[in-house]
């Protein structure tokens, strides 16, 4: 009885566990694209590849390279993990001196980080590379 006890509770952890864990990592290297708008300026697309390393459980540091027709921009960040595939956090871009926050969902195997300052906006989508 005690056997089928303890089999009954080990099946049931086996089968919750995977609904309460992460969609995809966020750790690791990621890249895709999106749009970015400076202030009083049209859209413009740019390419990223952003490498996520984990500091803690909860905290990542962010380190990305975007490149536009014009420009390319290397950010550097920290995110916290509020919830299961959501973290939020901030940047800098030091050859601008552009500071901000940053918003990383991921559903499934798509991340979707948008981002904004006072000097810029944008959304990039990405998959894990």
């Amino acid at each position: 009885m005690r056997i089928l006890f303890w089999l009954t509770v080990l099946l049931s952890v086996a089968f919750v566990a995977p609904l309460h864990a992460d969609p995809t990592p966020l750790e690791g290297t990621w890249s895709g694209s999106g749009t970015m708008q400076r202030m009083d300026d049209p859209p413009q697309k740019l390419t990223c590849r952003i490498n996520y390393r984990r500091e803690t459980d909860k905290v990542f540091r962010v380190a990305a390279k975007c490149v536009t027709i014009s420009s390319t921009i290397n950010q550097t960040g920290q995110l916290l993990k509020v919830n299961p595939g959501v973290y939020v956090g901030e940047f800098y871009v030091a050859s601008y001196d552009i500071s901000g926050r940053l918003r990383v969902v991921i559903d499934d195997t798509v991340q979707t980080m948008t981002f904004k300052s006072l000097r810029a906006q944008g959304t990039v989508t990405l998959t894990k590379s």
